[in-house]
């Protein structure tokens, strides 16, 4: 199984950075382990003639740096971690926040979600989606400060080789919060071509598709595991995996993904992406294992 050992939360001393904080070092308390802040301040892409008046641009970055990280501190005494380790840098946000991850040796990165996503296009904006681009962990995105355990963790399989990761991760949350797991794989329509030419009947597709179900659990370790369930559905993934979500009230999504490369960036209804765009709650994306590529 995975063991996430140390938290890192990723803020910019915004709305949705105090999301991250909250949400994470709450988590890192019930799972006792270890939990950092990183804030990265962008403000050394300021041209020199943007600096006000009379004011030399270093002095002037060193101010910025400053009041970031002032209200980092802040925000890490809201959430009751005031001594927890500090990560200030300046330069590219996605770049260096993962940078830290891997210097700080970070199991699990958090980041917050955009405020009223109903209303936004996505659930993270543009920096944290190459966050995600980047990660070479989990990243769990926050959709509000919550410091109650989750209760319904609900994991999207595919039944590929990923799908191990995906439920170890998923499971590393949900055990530590007492949490059900439930395990959905969704078994999409074939393409009509292919409709057209497959031998095997829906009902065999469906019988094939439980059965690898099965095997997954099992190879993961977590089949007869009393808190976790198998649960199918048909349609589209994403679609699916949503409703499903609301069906059963889950208060934490799970889903793989093969790292966000150059063509899942244009896949625009890739099954994470769909998730992450149409989803207002908090999401976990797993990356593809580096030994699995």
């Amino acid at each position: 199984m995975i063991e996430l050992k140390k938290v890192l939360a990723a803020t910019d001393g915004s709305e949705h950075g105090l999301s991250a904080v909250v949400t994470g070092a709450a988590w890192a308390s019930r799972a006792g382990v270890s939990f950092e802040v990183v804030t990265v301040v962008e403000v050394l892409l300021l041209p020199p003639e943007y600096a006000p008046p009379g004011i030399e641009p270093a002095e002037y970055e060193l101010a910025f740096v400053r009041e970031a990280r002032e209200k980092v501190i802040a925000q890490a005494r809201e959430a009751g971690v005031a001594d927890a380790p500090l990560h200030v840098r300046a330069g590219l946000a996605p770049q260096l926040v993962n940078r830290i991850a891997d210097e700080t040796e970070a199991d699990l990165l958090v980041i917050g979600a955009q405020q009223q996503p109903a209303r936004a296009k996505s659930l993270v904006g543009s920096t944290g989606r190459r966050m995600l681009y980047l990660a070479q962990r989990p990243v769990l995105v926050a959709s509000e400060p919550r410091r109650d355990p989750f209760r319904r963790v609900l994991t999207a399989v595919d039944l590929s080789v990923q799908s191990g990761p995906v439920l170890k991760a998923a499971w590393a949350l949900a055990s530590a919060d007492g949490a059900e797991l439930r395990a959905l794989y969704v078994l999409e329509p074939l393409p009509m071509m292919l409709a057209k030419a497959a031998s095997v009947e829906e009902e065999e597709r469906l019988r094939r598709g439980r059965e690898q179900m099965e095997k997954v659990l099992e190879e993961t370790g977590l089949r007869g595991e009393e808190s976790v369930h198998a649960r199918m559905r048909e349609g589209r993934a994403g679609h699916e995996i949503l409703e499903e979500a609301q069906d059963w009230d889950a208060d934490l999504v799970v889903v793989g993904t093969h790292g966000f490369g150059f063509f899942d960036r244009l896949l625009l209804g890739s099954t994470p992406l769909y998730v992450l765009r149409h989803g207002q709650r908090a999401t976990l994306i797993v990356p593809r294992a580096e030994s699995e590529e």
